[in-house]
């Protein structure tokens, strides 16, 4: 569930050729022609092309090529994680309806591929439009066995939150989105990775009534000052370096959960705009990465509040003012 400079290019990449490729989406359907499929993709003990071009973007070409040439057997613990994920084929399909709710009228009428494969570092991701990956390998290492009673429901949020970022990119498409500038990448990024952060964060995060949870509020005291200072400084900044650039993006969906700085606030927002109905959501889903601002204009406090309504006084970018 975590997104590279690299892959994030990719991303960009898609949504800006979105006035030239329009969707093929018939949405005055009744019935959606929903199908997940699991796909292994180890043979032999080695990786498959479908692996292999999964990883393009997220690893060096030296890396994956050499990747391709190992022969390294499953592991009992990475098999435990194939069985529970094959397992889940027929749940995950049925949890298409529910996952498109904030888009509304789009959704996507074609099969879901669930591939398979190990080594490497991100746990999830997705490629194209149709296409979930799952790394066996950062499976066990992050979460341990496959057999807990937590893991058997983790990973079917897993599902939600890669689920959506096909959602998300199937609605940028359909919707022509196009991120001209730094900022507008930065708020789409938030934004994409906030709703899918909805989707796969434990119960812990969500609201306790009107009021963040215990967990929330406290690791906000060090996130707020964050997300502040760095979305203050990419909306005022001019001609940043890459470097500068990269610095900035850091962390904000990527890295220990409490130090997304980015993707924890918007997702744990939503779930407060939601307030357990996820029609909620729609307005926020309409407004693309032109949610951001009023999102965090809402709830952001103390100090952090200052200082973002003093770039942000009417809740709004530079450039939509």
């Amino acid at each position: 569930m975590k997104t590279n400079l690299k892959v994030f290019s990719l991303l960009l990449l898609l949504i800006s050729c979105t006035n030239a490729k329009k969707s093929t989406t018939n949405n005055s359907k009744e019935k959606n022609d929903y199908v997940t499929k699991i796909k292994l993709c180890v043979k032999d003990d080695k990786i498959t092309s479908d692996w292999k071009n999964a990883l393009k973007g997220r690893h060096s070409e030296e890396f994956i090529d050499s990747l391709s040439k190992n022969k390294i057997a499953l592991s009992e613990e990475e098999k435990e994680w194939y069985k529970l994920i094959d397992s889940k084929s027929s749940k995950w399909n049925q949890m298409k309806d529910s996952l498109k709710v904030p888009f509304e009228t789009i959704y996507i009428n074609d099969t879901t591929n669930v591939f398979l494969g190990y080594q490497g570092y991100d746990d999830a991701f997705t490629i194209g439009y149709n296409t979930v990956c799952l790394n066996l390998t950062a499976l066990v290492r992050e979460y341990g066995s496959a057999k807990t009673a937590k893991n058997k429901e983790r990973i079917d949020r897993f599902f939600a939150h890669e689920y959506t970022h096909l959602l998300s990119n199937e609605w940028a498409k359909q919707t022509g989105q196009k991120l001209e500038t730094y900022q507008d990448t930065i708020y789409w990024q938030c934004m994409f990775e906030g709703l899918g952060m909805y989707r796969s964060m434990s119960d812990k995060w969500f609201p306790e009534g009107d009021s963040l949870s215990t967990v929330a509020d406290k690791t906000f005291e060090t996130l707020y000052p964050i997300f502040a200072e760095r979305i203050t400084t990419i909306e005022t900044s001019e001609n940043l370096t890459e470097e500068e650039k990269w610095k900035l993006r850091r962390n904000l969906s990527r890295g220990p959960m409490k130090k997304k700085w980015g993707a924890l606030p918007v997702g744990v927002w939503l779930a407060m705009e939601a307030k357990g109905d996820d029609r909620n959501l729609i307005p926020w889903i309409k407004m693309g990465p032109d949610a951001l601002i009023p999102l965090a204009e809402k709830y952001l406090k103390g100090e952090s509040k200052k200082k973002f309504d003093a770039v942000f006084p009417d809740g709004l970018t530079n450039s939509k003012k």
